[in-house]
């Protein structure tokens, strides 16, 4: 893994290096600039203080400027007749006599800089080796540079006291969520959190906050599972053991069929917990949406429940007009109306009626079930959906999940639910889904 301090250090020792070769390179560059008009202008000085003195008289070995041996000046002096009467140093190639004032000449030693003058027929030439200006400058720009060391030194000490501060926070976020324990969602403080990483504190406080209410709902679940499922436990260890103890043939059918009806109980039960898990909005599970045909599923529901209206001799039906596509997951919603479906034939009397609408305007998708029943009392409505819930005085079996998970489903196609008065006498539950997820085919 990357050390982002060391990343960061990496960059902004590259940026103080870069910046201190730019300042040397800027240094030369003057300072080359500036030994060259230095030079050109002492060149100029020395064959100036020549041209005044009497020629047949100079001490040329004294001449002004010959004593500074390391800017490598070399005084040459020319006859009228193109002869070179002096020379103030031996070199193994010196210019020629060049023209009158400033010239550069290359030669197999390198380039020089010359400057002449001609004074009572005679010409002085005064000569130099680029090299010594070049070393001279290099020197001077050396000497700018030694300063920016020390400098560069503080520099990098204060950016890894700087890196060291800005991550702080971010060591202190680390090291509070290594201490914590497994079931911990106490949101990450943000305190001294640079504002650049802010947004990442706060999606991980909402993670958090996620991960809690997973936690919870799942603990809640298992809770409920567990309390609901201890009483037809029972219920099926008693009956085996009246099953042992019973001795005629009546009454051993008999306890077979009360059984066989516990373990169908216990078996819609587990289906229902299952079911309801599965459309928890917290759940790990995926649904699988795409285009279906909300009408297919209404069938296919009717063909569930139609077995159970028919035992009781409850009339089911449906009116569709047009087909309609939604984007869903099939097999949910099938379970969503079935549900819907049972709860209604389940809770009205024999002979009753259910009615199925399905109609389509501007605001979306209506579902409608109504029934002939009593209903469910206005202050009761609030908590129908409420899991494991029952209205009181309610002698019909049944697990108390199949609303809730009519909720659920619905919740995770982002339709609403509601109950009222149905015209049929009974209660109407109304689905409600958003226009945009919807269309008529």
């Amino acid at each position: 893994m990357k050390s982002l301090r060391l990343q960061m250090m990496l960059l902004f020792g590259i940026a103080i290096l870069a910046a201190a070769a730019l300042q040397f390179a800027s240094s030369l560059h003057a300072a080359i600039g500036e030994a060259n008009k230095l030079f050109d202008y002492h060149m100029q000085q020395m064959a100036l203080a020549l041209q005044d003195g009497d020629f047949d008289q100079v001490d040329w070995h004294n001449l002004p400027g010959t004593e500074i041996d390391d800017f490598d000046f070399v005084v040459q002096v020319w006859s009228e007749d193109g002869a070179r009467v002096y020379q103030s140093r031996q070199h193994r190639s010196l210019p020629k006599q060049a023209a009158l004032g400033y010239s550069t000449a290359t030669l197999e030693n390198g380039d020089w800089r010359v400057y002449a003058a001609e004074e009572n027929k005679r010409v002085i030439q005064v000569a130099q080796k680029m090299s010594s200006r070049r070393d001279r400058a290099i020197s001077f720009a050396l000497s700018t540079l030694w300063p920016v060391i020390p400098v560069s030194l503080l520099l990098f000490c204060a950016v890894w006291w700087g890196i060291n501060s800005v991550l702080a926070p971010l060591n202190r976020i680390g090291s509070e969520l290594a201490n914590r324990n497994a079931n911990s969602t106490d949101p990450v403080s943000s305190d001294g959190v640079p504002k650049e990483v802010s947004l990442l504190v706060t999606e991980l406080n909402s993670l958090l906050s996620r991960m809690g209410l997973a936690i919870q709902s799942q603990q809640r679940f298992v809770a409920d599972a567990a309390h609901e499922l201890r009483s037809p436990i029972t219920a099926l260890r008693l009956q085996v053991q009246n099953l042992g103890r019973v001795k005629d043939e009546k009454s051993h059918e008999q306890a077979i069929n009360r059984l066989l009806g516990g373990v169908d109980r216990a078996s819609r039960l587990v289906e229902q917990l299952l079911a309801l898990a599965r459309q928890d909005p917290t759940s790990q599970a995926s649904l699988s949406f795409q285009n279906i045909t909300l009408n297919t599923c209404i069938e296919q529901a009717v063909s569930d429940v139609m077995p159970f209206a028919q035992s009781r001799k409850i009339t089911i039906n449906a009116e569709m007009d047009k087909p309609v596509e939604l984007e869903g997951d099939s097999e949910s919603l099938r379970i969503m109306i079935r549900n819907l479906l049972d709860n209604a034939v389940r809770y009205i009397q024999d002979e009753g009626r259910v009615q199925i609408s399905l109609s389509h305007d501007k605001d979306g998708l209506r579902l409608g079930i109504q029934d002939t029943g009593d209903g469910i009392a206005p202050e009761e409505r609030e908590r129908i959906f409420d899991r494991f819930y029952r209205v009181a005085g309610t002698n019909k079996s049944g697990s108390g999940l199949g609303l809730a998970i009519a909720k659920a489903i619905a919740d995770r196609h982002h339709a609403t639910i509601n109950l009222a008065d149905a015209a049929l006498g009974g209660l109407e539950v109304i689905i409600l889904f958003p226009a945009k997820n919807t269309q008529i085919s």
